[in-house]
């Protein structure tokens, strides 16, 4: 491969074109004819030079069919004549033959001294000059009986026009049947009328695939067939605007520059989007051909002639050559697609061989080439584009099955979440008969023991009861809405979803089905949040079975703040506090009994409140109730400290608050019993200690100590 590149390299830097030899007089016999360095060519103006008298032996031959940079007389003058001696064969004396003049300047056209046509407008004043380049219309020449006859050209170019590159040449003339160069001129017109309508093609393919990279921008493919399609248009394009446009530098330059740079460029995103279609990364051959896409541009700008364009259709080629192996590679790992790729490329290279090397001297030149450049260039976009667009449906098939098995999955959900509504309702039901039913037991117990010790004692309990009530009446209604709420919007969700499916706007349906899924798992959250409160009131109203179990102490005392927050916020609904948590992530479950050590965390947290509350009363506007509940591991025990910002106890009735029946609270208030039971429950129940701290004016703090 190296060896082959490097003959690729020498055969583009060697080109050179070696000038014809002076054969003197054109010779007008057999038609058609072209004509080459039978041009002579004098710098300077006189109107005698256009006559059939005028003898320009002493003129110098030209090829007027080089550029200006290869003729430096003509280069260097500002206005000069060409003269054409005709040596006419005795067959076409005093016939009409056709003369199709190109040419890049302006030009006035004298046939027998007689001016046949004007191209542009000739001046030696750069500022009165206007050039023009023709459009190759034929000229109708009556050739007279005289074997010598002339054509002279007054010819003027602006100097801004001297732009380097290949087409350009000074003048190119050329001779036919009058009937075959109208037919020869028309089917050119058909040609350029064919490269508008395939370069229109183009842009319009450029367009769609930079828009679905636009919104798919993960799929570069659709990037490189948008660029290979825009570079093909501006190659298509080269030249059409001519009949329309004024020759001029600037035009001039810009014409060749993007004809140049493009008709590199876009084999080189060829093969872009093939390595990128097949999903391959660009290896060194990939490199070592874009780096040559500069000199093969370069020689473009200085090549000598146009139709000497072999450079940039070997290095085409062999892209086409590295296109069809990683074709091939794609067809060993047998990937999709690949063998109509490669059978398209295939195609389009047998064109592009006939476009760039085939002979034309056939009847219909202009139309075949056409056909040939047309199916040498679109026929891989049109290729890769059927096989985008089958991968999208493919895609779009999946995604269909993939959104019905999300509805089908949704509906379930559903269903299964309106089953969990219903037997939440049920419970919910279930536990407000068991709570009327217990607190009916425990008043009737209260008035039976209304005169002894238990009688109290229960009583206690019963307060604590009315508290959680309270609390818990307040954090279940908060799930329930949320459920019920995020249930009716459910509802609505699936009637918009069903809508867009009819409408056929698959992305909007599959954005909805993602809310729903979304309020479903909320739903969930919240339902197992009122599962988890229910199961608390539960267990904190059963009668304590004495048997200690692995107990989250975090939680425990999570909720429970939050439920005497709530039930004190029941009661007094001005009341605010803040609530501090600070838990030990890494404690461990502990053995105890948690109807027990719930009661004792309530006592020591409604103290808490009390204390905060009474103050808030009197205290100005920049005091805030705060109660801190903290958690902790120290020497093999669980260290549970409840604080407050409250009035704080006195230093006289320390001693005596954990004695039974000893309360600070107003008469009905209290029972004095709380701290007593807790004292007995933690100590007695759980071999721990409870102890307080306390500072008259600033609060309190109760620390429960338990053995792990």
């Amino acid at each position: 491969m190296n060896k082959f590149l490097l003959l690729i390299l020498l055969f583009c830097f060697s080109a050179a074109h070696g000038q014809q030899a002076d054969s003197g007089d054109f010779k007008l016999g057999q038609l058609p004819a072209n004509v080459t360095n039978q041009w002579k060519f004098h710098a300077g103006d006189n109107a005698a030079w256009a006559g059939t008298a005028f003898n320009d032996r002493d003129w110098s031959h030209i090829d007027a069919s080089r550029e200006y940079h290869f003729l430096p007389q003509v280069a260097k003058a500002q206005i000069g004549w060409f003269r054409l001696t005709l040596d006419v064969s005795p067959a076409l004396r005093g016939k009409a033959v056709s003369l199709t003049v190109n040419q890049y300047g302006a030009a006035e056209i004298y046939f027998n001294g007689v001016l046949i046509r004007t191209m542009g407008r000739v001046s030696a004043d750069f500022a009165k000059e206007q050039t023009h380049r023709s459009i190759a219309e034929p000229l109708t020449l009556q050739l007279t009986n005289a074997p010598k006859q002339y054509v002279a050209i007054r010819y003027s170019f602006n100097s801004s026009n001297l732009v380097i590159g290949y087409g350009r040449s000074v003048i190119r003339a050329s001779f036919n049947q009058v009937d075959s160069a109208w037919d020869n001129f028309f089917l050119r017109v058909d040609y350029y009328t064919t490269r508008a309508w395939v370069s229109g093609g183009f842009m319009l393919l450029s367009i769609l695939q930079l828009a679905i990279f636009l919104f798919n921008r993960e799929r570069k493919v659709n990037l490189y067939l948008a660029l290979y399609a825009l570079m093909q248009m501006i190659t298509l394009a080269d030249g059409l605007l001519t009949p329309m446009v004024h020759s001029n530098g600037w035009y001039n330059f810009f014409d060749l520059a993007i004809f140049n740079v493009a008709a590199p460029l876009d084999f080189v995103f060829l093969m872009m989007m093939t390595y990128a279609f097949f999903g391959y990364k660009r290896g060194r051959w990939f490199i070592v051909l874009l780096a040559l896409s500069l000199p093969v541009i370069i020689i473009q700008f200085m090549a000598d002639n146009a139709a000497n364009e072999h450079v940039l259709a070997i290095y085409n080629i062999v892209i086409y050559l590295t296109i069809i192996g990683v074709s091939a590679q794609a067809i060993y790992e047998k990937k999709t697609g690949s063998i109509f790729f490669l059978a398209g490329i295939i195609v389009s290279l047998i064109f592009f061989i006939l476009f760039s090397f085939g002979d034309y001297i056939i009847l219909q030149p202009y139309l075949v080439v056409s056909f040939e450049v047309a199916l040498a260039f679109i026929t891989p976009a049109i290729v890769l584009s059927i096989l985008l667009a089958r991968e999208f449906a493919h895609n779009l098939i999946s995604l269909r099955l993939k959104l019905a098995e999300v509805e089908s999955l949704s509906a379930r959900s559903l269903r299964q979440e309106q089953e969990k509504q219903q037997i939440l309702a049920n419970q919910n039901i279930v536990l407000e008969q068991q709570v009327t039913e217990r607190t009916a037991e425990l008043n009737r117990s209260l008035i039976n023991l209304k005169a002894t010790q238990t009688q109290l004692i229960q009583s206690e309990k019963m307060a604590s009861l009315g508290e959680l009530t309270a609390g818990i009446a307040h954090e279940i209604q908060n799930p329930l809405n949320f459920v019920n709420n995020f249930s009716e919007v459910s509802v609505e969700l699936v009637d918009e979803m069903d809508e867009e499916l009819d409408k056929g706007d698959v992305t909007e349906a599959k954005a909805i089905s993602g809310d729903i899924k979304n309020n479903l798992e909320k739903i969930r959250h919240h339902g197992k949040r009122a599962d988890a409160i229910v199961k608390g009131m539960l267990q904190h109203s059963r009668i304590s079975s004495g048997q200690k179990e692995p107990t989250d102490l975090n939680a425990l005392a999570d909720e429970y703040l939050r439920l005497a927050y709530h039930g004190l916020r029941a009661k007094d609904k001005d009341f605010n506090a803040d609530l501090v948590t600070n838990f030990d992530k890494t404690l461990p479950k502990v053995n105890v009994i948690p109807q027990d050590m719930g009661r004792v965390l309530l006592n020591l947290i409604n103290n808490a409140f009390y204390a905060t509350q009474q103050k808030a009363k009197t205290a100005g506007n920049d005091y805030k109730p705060t109660v801190e509940v903290s958690t902790a591991q120290q020497n093999g025990s669980i260290i549970i400290t409840v604080k407050d910002n409250g009035n704080g106890i006195p230093d006289g009735i320390k001693d005596k608050i954990m004695q039974p029946f000893f309360t600070t609270k107003p008469t009905g208030e209290g029972t004095g019993l709380g701290l007593s039971l807790s004292y007995d429950i933690v100590v007695k129940g759980h071999g721990g200690k409870l102890s307080i701290e306390s500072k008259t004016g600033e609060g309190s703090e109760f620390v429960i100590s338990i053995p792990i």
